[in-house]
């Protein structure tokens, strides 16, 4: 485009004039349009920049908001559809019925825990613990003190203490410790799934462990019907840990040359983590003196849907 019987300075008014009417009224469009003018690589000007042919041409270019609104009122407008937002997700989540909600979550994402820095992997083949299929495992030995107390050394590092930073950072809302309120109580789901897996074991000996005999009969004692809604928890409790952690390693099949077929064999490699560092974790964050439940204590965390970390 020529600009006839126009001065250098006047072509370069005119151009410039041209190019800023060309933004959009939407302010939240200008930042766009303003740093189109500068020569980055995905701007195209409609006309050619005045610097390119004027050198000694500087013309600063004002901004003019247009909007009806000012920014402040935008940024408030924004803020308040946040919040609405916020309380009606908290509301659909907090009435939702208990173990149906399901949010979805990329693969290579984890909610937040503070044990997760305590998490390192391993290759592990399982034992399959059946006689004549390899090597029996220690914890299948006949129920006695020590496979009680090898049971018990599993978990009994469980209840933790974490700092309220830590406690900020939950997915869900956990109490102060009452005595030492800087900091907050939790347990690792994997020591509470080992208590349900090491009581479903004593219920399978009822002769052994008389108190955790489990009965269907309606009649039952109160002790057997306790111990069996006990058990039927943590019998339900496991399926859904198994289910949420979704073991994909594979079993495989291979040929047997004494039976002159394949056979399915477990004695397969796992990506685990290691239970070591997650119990060092927990022992080193042991709670040593009794929680009392019985004392409620305020706090000024607020907790969001949900927390997550790479």
């Amino acid at each position: 485009m020529l600009l006839r019987g126009t001065s250098p300075r006047q072509r370069a008014e005119i151009q410039t004039t041209c190019t800023f009417n060309l933004m959009p009224s939407n302010p939240s469009s200008f930042h766009i349009a303003s740093t189109g003018m500068s020569k980055s690589p995905e701007y195209h000007p409609l006309i050619s920049d005045p610097s390119e042919e004027f050198d000694d041409v500087s013309l600063p270019v004002k901004p003019v908001w247009t909007s009806k609104f000012s920014p402040s009122v935008f940024i408030g407008l924004l803020a308040a559809e946040t919040a609405v937002l916020a309380i009606a997700l908290f509301f659909i989540f907090s009435r939702a019925p208990h173990g149906i909600v399901t949010v979805p979550l990329d693969s290579h994402r984890v909610l937040y825990s503070p044990a997760l820095e305590a998490v390192e992997h391993e290759v592990r083949v399982y034992t399959v613990g059946l006689p004549g299929l390899g090597i029996m495992s220690p914890y299948q030995i006949p129920s006695s003190p020590a496979l009680d107390e090898m049971w018990s050394d599993l978990y009994n590092s469980g209840i933790s203490k974490i700092t309220k930073e830590e406690a900020t950072r939950l997915p869900n809302k956990t109490h102060a410790i009452p005595g030492d309120d800087s900091n907050y109580v939790v347990t690792l789901d994997v020591f509470h799934s080992l208590h349900c897996l090491n009581k479903i074991r004593m219920a399978l000996d009822p002769d052994y462990y008389p108190d955790w005999r489990t009965s269907t009969n309606r009649n039952s004692s109160t002790p057997v019907r306790k111990a069996t809604e006990h058990i039927s928890h943590c019998v339900d409790w496991l399926r859904q840990s198994l289910m949420c952690a979704g073991d994909t390693s594979t079993i495989v099949w291979q040929w047997n040359d004494s039976r002159n077929r394949t056979e399915a064999t477990m004695a397969t490699a796992h990506t685990c983590r290691k239970f070591d560092k997650l119990q060092e974790w927990a022992e080193e964050r042991m709670l040593k003196i009794d929680y009392d439940e019985t004392v409620h204590i305020e706090d000024d965390i607020v907790i969001p849907i949900f927390h997550n970390e790479i």
